[in-house]
């Protein structure tokens, strides 16, 4: 019952656009604002500033609440917090590659998933983190903007516990841009590389001298879904594969460990 109440609540919230003082109001509280209604009113006194082709601008909103020193963000000690991650569109895999994506731009790399729903309302990913400090709401913004993703509300449960409704209908993958049919020399890789194959026949993989690579390769669709994988146990040089016709993405690791490929790999595309 309280996972329905969480999508129920959160997808009637997004039937109509807030105004800007309920969006004030998600992010800050209401006892904040209480607290700070005359600074508030001053900084927020021209709402035309704040609106992007008619919506709160929640960048601009999340900048000033910044800027003013009205994002109250910060722990005592390390605390355990909650972030609510939430859209209608229904490609959970893409949408989760997306947070996850986001989330380790601004550092914050082991996230660990407490609730996952999927229903014909859209998708809902609650994931927890240890830190001292809540993430900054505006870099948050800024970051998933972008990959074209919009934030259309921020909601403060308390401290420790946020939501954000996120429009994906436009999204796309951070990926290593490559121009077709010249080899691109990639660097020693922190993570898997991701690279954008729409439209290729094929992809060649050269493994760079000092490497000890065994190649883990996946293609996958617009939503993220398998299409076939790679894999190699013994170590290998040079590899070309054709890319299949409906492979919108090709994910390059390793069997073992990333360290395999410390001198990284070049790459080519073909059309």
């Amino acid at each position: 019952m309280v996972k329905i109440s969480l999508l129920s609540l959160l997808f009637v919230l997004t039937l109509k656009a807030a105004s800007l003082e309920e969006s004030v109001v998600h992010i800050l509280g209401k006892k904040s604002l209480i607290q700070n209604k005359g600074l508030i009113s001053v900084i927020f006194k021209d709402e035309s500033k704040f609106k992007t082709r008619g919506r709160v601008d929640l960048l601009k909103v999340t900048k000033t609440l910044k800027e003013n020193d009205l994002l109250d963000l910060k722990f005592p000690s390390t605390t355990k917090i909650k972030l609510n991650f939430a859209t209608k569109q229904n490609e959970a895999l893409l949408f989760v590659k997306l947070i996850k994506d986001t989330l380790i731009s601004l550092g914050y790399n082991h996230p660990l998933t407490t609730m996952a729903i999927r229903d014909k309302g859209g998708f809902l990913w609650q994931i927890t983190l240890n830190t001292s400090k809540m993430i900054d709401p505006y870099s948050l913004v800024k970051e998933l903007e972008k990959r074209n993703a919009v934030v259309t509300d921020i909601i403060r449960y308390s401290k420790s516990n946020y939501r954000y409704n996120i429009d994906t209908s436009n999204t796309h993958l951070k990926t290593v841009a490559l121009e077709p049919n010249q080899e691109t020399k990639l660097k020693k890789p922190l993570h898997p590389y991701w690279i954008d194959v729409e439209g290729a026949k094929s992809i060649t993989l050269k493994s760079l001298g000092g490497n000890n690579w065994h190649p883990y390769i996946i293609f996958y669709d617009h939503d993220l879904k398998i299409i076939t994988n790679y894999t190699k146990e013994r170590k290998s040089y040079n590899i070309t594969l054709k890319i299949p016709s409906n492979a919108k993405y090709i994910k390059i690791s390793d069997l073992y460990a990333l360290i395999n490929l410390k001198r990284g790999l070049i790459v080519k595309i073909t059309k």
